[in-house]
């Protein structure tokens, strides 16, 4: 079975509470998701406001240079007035929302099924009049009663129509009610109508019953990057995509080496972030901390990884911390190329568990602090830093000056950025722009309260396949910002 997607992102992914996207955010993230490999995209609500009109104009006019390959839909309720707007922006067709549960009929709508099955024909004759395809999404599905929703999915087909949509519009459904639904609705539609399911994650069960739809027969399965969505959000498409795909083997056309980029850069755009144990594009999915693990990995990845980060383009990490195990330490060294008798290997390691029980936060760079002293082996630096200005205040541009010894040749950048830190970071990149590397993490730490706190900053860097951690610490966020960057790129140039 081939499975097919409809990325809903840009209209219920974008009503997750404190998400505003411009126009111009809603095409470049169409075009990310198009790249996915989706087929088809529901790219906003054409009657919610003049802007999203133009939103949803701007993401036709790229289909027609080209530019996307998906269908494109907007939201309409069962109302000739939403079709209308819709059918004026230039979309392939709407994702037509009738509510079809007693709830929602009579104490939303004050009407009767029968005057709901009538609204619905209306609309979708007038959809078809003007060569629109229509996915006609029962609204609060799952609680709707099943003959019912037979009678919709008869309609649908007698009017003939492209898909007819369940939606579990408050995440209430378990797993045995969407088997129920599908196995009574899959036979009926066989080969005249897709059948699609949309599936919210209020009890955390999103991507399970979206899952389980698409084994009892839906055709289409409903997701958003990252799980957006109202409230707890909706099913996302990297754990549905991966599950279809790695755990049931289902042929899926998603380009799944693409996942992570897409979204990192949504997370980016959205300003929500994805937390670090998220699956599939957390920061800790393909990340092993404890030591029985790390051994474990080392000798065979399947011992504790459920899917090979390489699907993913990205690669297994390995976190420095007071559970780590010899092997795991004894694996940064070898990266580093430093080598140690089995005495001085037991030295370097209770050394580096005292400072990770004491509460700091383990880095490459203290890795080889530690291993230099015990070693006695002396430090080359081959990026040192010799000067650093930084400014930035209410309407001036940030700015920064940094002065660097690279291999005792002086060279000096000034960079503007999004505040005084990213100025300064930005300069750096300009003068060691040949270093390959990928900035990919950056947390600060207060070392105590009040506003003369000392602070804690913690970079990731990833180069040559390999990810490095490094810190600075100071009672100046730039400087140390700028010394944890630098002690980065020096273990990244130092091999």
């Amino acid at each position: 079975m081939n499975p097919k997607f409809l990325d809903t992102t840009l209209r219920d992914g974008e009503q997750t509470p404190g998400i505003v996207l411009k126009p111009e955010d809603k095409v470049e993230i169409a075009k990310a998701i198009d790249g996915l490999g989706v087929d088809f995209m529901e790219i906003g609500s054409a009657i919610s406001s003049a802007g999203e009109r133009e939103a949803i104009k701007k993401i036709c006019d790229e289909k027609k240079k080209g530019n996307l390959n998906a269908l494109l839909l907007s939201f309409a309720r069962i109302k000739k007035e939403d079709i209308t707007y819709a059918l004026n922006c230039g979309v392939d067709g709407v994702f037509l929302v009738a509510p079809t549960s007693d709830i929602h009929i009579k104490d939303k709508l004050n009407t009767t099924r029968e005057n709901v099955k009538e609204t619905i024909t209306e609309c979708i004759e007038f959809c078809k009049s003007n060569g629109l395809t229509v996915d006609l999404c029962c609204e609060d599905g799952s609680r709707s009663d099943i003959n019912f929703l037979k009678e919709i999915l008869n309609l649908a087909v007698e009017l003939k129509i492209d898909r007819l949509t369940i939606a579990d519009t408050v995440g209430k459904a378990t797993d045995e009610k969407i088997s129920e639904i599908f196995g009574v609705l899959s036979p009926v539609a066989k080969s005249k109508i897709l059948l699609g399911v949309h599936c919210h994650d209020d009890f955390g069960l999103a991507t399970a019953n979206t899952i389980t739809a698409a084994k009892n027969g839906a055709d289409v399965v409903d997701v958003t990057i990252n799980g957006l969505g109202e409230r707890a959000g909706n099913a996302p498409l990297e754990e549905v995509a991966s599950a279809l795909k790695f755990l049931y083997n289902y042929d899926v056309s998603i380009d799944f080496k693409k996942i992570l980029t897409v979204s990192k850069y949504i997370e980016k755009i959205t300003g929500i972030g994805i937390a670090r144990n998220k699956a599939i594009v957390g920061e800790n999915a393909f990340t092993h901390g404890a030591g029985i693990h790390v051994d474990g990995i080392l000798k065979n990845p399947a011992t504790y990884e459920a899917i090979n980060p390489e699907n993913f383009n990205t690669e297994r990490k390995f976190v420095l911390g007071k559970l780590m195990g010899r092997k795991t330490v004894m694996n940064v060294l070898e990266e580093m190329n430093i080598k140690a008798n089995d005495e001085q290997f037991t030295e370097i390691f209770k050394k580096l568990q005292f400072m990770a029980d004491k509460g700091t936060r383990i880095t490459n760079f203290d890795v080889r602090q530690v291993a230099n002293t015990m070693l006695n082996l002396s430090e080359k630096r081959e990026i040192l830093l010799k000067g650093l200005t930084a400014f930035s205040g209410y309407v001036t541009q940030p700015m920064a000056s940094v002065t660097l010894l690279v291999n005792g040749e002086e060279k000096r950048a000034i960079s503007i950025g999004n505040g005084p830190v990213d100025a300064a970071i930005n300069a750096i990149r300009n003068i060691c722009k040949d270093i390959p590397f990928e900035f990919i993490g950056y947390h600060v730490d207060a070392i105590s309260g009040g506003s003369e706190a000392g602070v804690q900053v913690e970079i990731k860097l990833r180069s040559k396949g390999k990810t490095i951690s490094a810190r600075g610490v100071g009672t100046d966020i730039v400087l140390a910002s700028v010394e944890a960057f630098l002690n980065g790129l020096n273990l990244i140039v130092s091999g």
